[in-house]
């Protein structure tokens, strides 16, 4: 019997791979269930790449053998369970129903096993079984399945069951989200550009990007942006100074009225802002529930290449509750899917070598 904590993309992939081999489960999840599959492409469920990107996940290694091992396995995994797909140009696979409840409905149309509505506080070992919140169980295996607190509104979900197996836990931040700045921007909010985002750390170019950037009263947003957010958060040293360079017009012109809406046109000309140089300094990021992912987890010293727990036997770990993030692109989700393709087969071998 397996307990799994958590009903997100994981775990009900996982489900779906169980109900597959016949092995006996039962999910416990608070609250809504696949809350992230049904945000994901704002409603359109951005469910996967179907291009492999070491970069995209910062070159993670553990990403590496997570997601580019069993890439093949899981598109063929969508076609077994009726999720038919397409691609845009940049590899990004929607649905073609474009609606992230169909996904879920799919995803859940042949679990029968039990999903509990509850929270797991602890976890306790008797007799070589594991026990939930001193009532639930007993559990020959357990998989942890939460994701992070990211797009959650305090008091986020608690993760002291975690805590208290001693994991090495690195410090959740948000991703995938917008920046904020101490620049004067309240009166040019609402505008949008399409331009290229440049971020620099303590001087440094870390990345550029092309997309279309959207003001806010005190920060910037748009896809592009969030990209950025994804490597501020990989940044290892120690962020002295960070800004944002945007090139507001990817071609040059004798004059930008016609080129840059209205305001933020009136706002470069009052502010003398050179339109291929806007600097946006950076104070932070946005709030927890307003990103889409988190940067930190579970650390990868503490996960087998199988994803079960090193200090623990039979307790496996995936998605994103491992530290473990990518930009925008389906990568994360895909992340959370090829984690239960992994986990699946090794408890799978497991119960077959018994």
């Amino acid at each position: 019997m397996v307990g799994i904590i958590g009903a997100g993309a994981l775990g009900l992939m996982l489900s779906n791979i169980f109900e597959k081999n016949n092995i006996k489960y039962t999910i416990f999840n608070k609250g809504k269930i696949g809350r992230k599959i049904l945000a994901s492409g704002n409603g359109r469920c951005n469910i996967s790449n179907s291009i492999y990107s070491d970069s995209a996940y910062h070159n993670n290694r553990l990403a590496s053998k997570i997601v580019e091992r069993n890439h093949n396995e899981l598109m063929s995994l969508f076609k077994e369970l009726k999720i038919y797909t397409r691609s845009d140009n940049e590899g990004r696979m929607y649905p073609l129903s474009e609606s992230s409840l169909s996904v879920l409905n799919l995803l859940l149309r042949n679990i029968k096993g039990s999903i509990i509505d509850t929270e797991i506080t602890s976890i306790q070992l008797k007799n070589g079984k594991y026990y939930l919140n001193n009532s639930y169980g007993p559990f020959d295996y357990l998989v942890i399945a939460t994701g992070s607190p990211a797009s959650f509104r305090r008091p986020y979900p608690s993760l002291e069951f975690i805590n208290s197996l001693g994991l090495r836990l690195n410090e959740f931040k948000p991703s995938l989200i917008g920046f904020k700045t101490n620049l004067k921007i309240k009166e040019i909010s609402g505008s949008r550009v399409k331009g290229t985002v440049s971020l620099y750390i303590n001087d440094s170019l870390i990345h550029s990007e092309a997309g279309e950037v959207m003001f806010k009263d005190n920060g910037i947003s748009g896809i592009c942006v969030m990209n950025l957010s994804s490597y501020y958060n990989s940044y290892k040293g120690k962020i002295n100074k960070a800004y944002i360079k945007i090139d507001l017009s990817k071609d040059s012109y004798d004059d930008y009225e016609s080129v840059l809406q209205p305001k933020l046109y009136s706002y470069t000309i009052k502010n003398n802002i050179d339109i291929h140089n806007m600097i946006i300094n950076i104070t932070g990021t946005y709030d927890m529930e307003q990103a889409q992912v988190a940067s930190g987890g579970i650390d990868s010293s503490e996960i087998n290449d199988d994803l079960s727990l090193k200090k623990y036997k039979n307790i496996y770990a995936g998605g994103e509750i491992l530290d473990i993030d990518a930009i925008c692109g389906g990568y994360n989700l895909m992340l959370a899917f090829s984690s239960a393709i992994v986990i699946g087969r090794s408890i799978i071998n497991e119960i077959s070598n018994k």
